[in-house]
C-alpha cells in the first residue's frame, strides 16, 4: 500500500518555495475602498462643475442667463434696468444680441426700461414710433428690437440710467 503526503501551507514546501498566502490579500482594493474612491471623485467632479457654474453667473449674476431662452430681455418690464447696449447714432441699428436685463443697482445697469411695446411688426419694421410716447424731452432714448424665430417680437423703450428714471 502506498503512502500519499500533502503538503499543508503551513509548512514550507520542499522546492524552495514560499508558502502561499492566506486568501485575504492586502494589496487587493477593498470593496469600501473602491466606494469611496468613486464618491471623492463624485465629489470632485461636483466642485468643479459648481465653480464653473459660479464663474458664468458671477456673484450678482442671474440665473436666467444660464438657462434661459437666450434672449436676455424678454421677461424686461417697466420698471427693469438693461446692461450697456451697442453705441447707434440717429436711425443707425446694431446688433444687441447679448442684451440682458440686470438689477438696477448693479454697475452693470446702463438703461431703464420706461417701456414695452408687444407688436410683431413694428418690431419686423424696425419703428420706433410706438417708443414715442414713453420718451421725454431731453432723454437719451434707445429702442431695442426684438423678433424670435416664430415671428413675434416687441420693442423696448429705454433710457439711458443719467437720466434719472
Amino acid at each position: 500500500m502506498s503512502e500519499q503526503a500533502t503538503l499543508s501551507s503551513a509548512e514550507p514546501a520542499t522546492d524552495g518555495t514560499p508558502p502561499s498566502e492566506p486568501a485575504g490579500d492586502p494589496a487587493a482594493p477593498s470593496r469600501l475602498g473602491a466606494v469611496l474612491g468613486v464618491v471623492v471623485l463624485l465629489l470632485g467632479v461636483a466642485t468643479a462643475l459648481l465653480v464653473g457654474f459660479l464663474i458664468k453667473v458671477g456673484p450678482s449674476g442671474d440665473l436666467r442667463d444660464v438657462f434661459g431662452s437666450g434672449d436676455g430681455t424678454a421677461e424686461a418690464r417697466i420698471g427693469d434696468c438693461v446692461a450697456d447696449l451697442p453705441t447707434v447714432a440717429g436711425v443707425e441699428a446694431k446688433a444687441a444680441d447679448d442684451a440682458r436685463v440686470v438689477r438696477c443697482d448693479s454697475a452693470a445697469a446702463a438703461y431703464a426700461v420706461v417701456g414695452r411695446v408687444q407688436d410683431p411688426a413694428a418690431a419686423r419694421t424696425r419703428s420706433a414710433a410706438a417708443c414715442e410716447p414713453y420718451f421725454r424731452p431731453g432723454d437719451d432714448g434707445y429702442v431695442l428690437y426684438r423678433v424670435g424665430d416664430d415671428g413675434d417680437g416687441y420693442l423696448l423703450c429705454l433710457v439711458r440710467q443719467a437720466n434719472g428714471r
